[in-house]
């Protein structure tokens, strides 16, 4: 694609959350038929087929390896149903929203903002969270309850940089570049790169992980929606573009070094084995055509370590992120807009707003209400098409 998108800056998240305790999936022997399992393995979770060479399947089961090579005991057996097992989405009433990102004085350190001149400074975070609060009463008003990971600009895990200071060291110490510098350079350069290491570890792993425990143990929704914003590559001059494309995320789609180690495939075969995809899948295509009518947004058109196109509509793909990994159940991961796109940055300039506003002589409606409307009009069109059907006497 040649752009870089941020969305990506979580996929490969090194997160050890599960231990690999393969008695995790106990629950979920003969819930899945093989001809579901071998489809969901294939389409969705490893289109290479990196991940099959994990894999023997018997008459009734499948063996799980460590290695390709299956010359060890299989670490799990698990046995298929014996009859077809139809999935449907499920209905949703209690919708937990992620609005993304830190914020405050976190956003510099997170690379999730910027500032051009005298402008209003651009922090991702706010915007983030601006859309979560006006979205939260519209769904509200339909009978949901909706909870959100966070309301402000603190961060939702107790650590901070300086904890993973010893861990940031181990890892920049076996740089073999570094040790081509001249001693005075290597010096400033591990200095340097450990506090980066330290920031990315806090912000990026022990955030996002924190968070996934705050959904799992006590908000226990339905369904996740994490809220961004999206952005392309600058160029040097740090000039705004002309490009602005929608896309959203459901999981799936590891890369062939996400499923190396036996946490990594616990992880995976934990979330294939909940069937939440059909849920997320259908979420997703249905806020996705919300989002393309109110703002005319083109799909992003991506391929490879970006995500595998599978939804009905073209700007939703499959992707392994932390936050869809991480977090039970369905998950949409959200990234309209480009925020240094020239429309979108005057947009946000102005801030929330009623009515509209002209740019170049066009009416625009605030920036974050037309987000907030079609994600209310998108989830609100897939609770009421799998809203149980009441009977005469109910």
């Amino acid at each position: 694609m040649g752009r870089i998108l941020f969305a990506l800056m979580v996929a490969q998240a090194s997160l050890p959350v599960l231990a690999a305790d393969w008695s995790a999936l106990d629950r979920s022997q003969q819930t899945i038929s093989r001809a579901d399992f071998e489809r969901l393995v294939t389409t969705l979770y490893s289109p290479s087929g990196a991940l099959t060479n994990y894999l023997a399947y018997d008459k009734d089961s499948v063996l799980i390896y460590s290695s390709p090579g299956k010359s060890n005991a299989p670490l799990y057996t698990l046995r298929f149903a014996t009859g077809s097992v139809n999935r449907r989405p499920t209905p949703v009433r209690c919708i937990v929203l992620d609005p993304g990102h830190i914020g405050g004085e976190w956003a510099r350190m997170e690379e999730r903002f910027f500032v051009r001149g005298a402008d209003r400074p651009v922090q991702e975070a706010v915007l983030n969270l601006t859309v979560a609060r006006l979205l939260k009463p519209q769904l509200e008003a339909a009978g949901l309850t909706v909870l959100l990971t966070k309301d402000d600009f603190l961060p939702v895990t107790d650590k901070r940089p300086e904890d993973f200071r010893a861990e940031a060291e181990a890892f920049v110490s076996k740089w073999a570049r570094l040790n081509t510098f001249p001693p005075l350079e290597r010096v400033a350069a591990m200095a340097d790169s450990v506090r980066k290491r330290q920031e990315l570890l806090f912000y990026r792993n022990a955030e996002i992980a924190s968070r996934a425990r705050k959904v799992n143990d006590d908000l226990k929704p339905d369904l996740t929606v994490c809220l961004h914003f999206n952005a392309v590559e600058w160029n040097e001059h740090f000039e705004l573009v002309d490009d602005n494309r929608l896309l959203l995320y459901v999981h799936g789609h590891y890369l062939d070094n996400e499923i190396t180690g036996d946490d990594d495939r616990l992880r995976l075969f934990t979330k294939l084995l909940e069937r939440s995809h059909e849920t997320e899948l259908a979420v997703a295509d249905s806020i996705a055509d919300a989002l393309s009518r109110a703002t005319g947004l083109p799909p992003v058109r991506a391929s490879g370590a970006f995500g595998l196109a599978l939804g009905k509509n073209p700007a939703v793909y499959a992707r392994n992120l932390a936050a869809n990994r991480l977090i039970n159940g369905p998950v949409v991961y959200l990234e309209p807009y480009y925020m240094n796109n020239r429309t979108v940055y005057q947009r946000i300039q102005l801030g929330d707003y009623d009515g509209v506003k002209e740019i170049d002589n066009v009416k625009y409606r605030s920036l974050y209400r037309e987000y907030a409307d079609a994600v209310a009009e998108g989830l609100l069109r897939f609770v009421k098409a799998t809203a149980p059907v009441k009977t005469a006497a109910q």
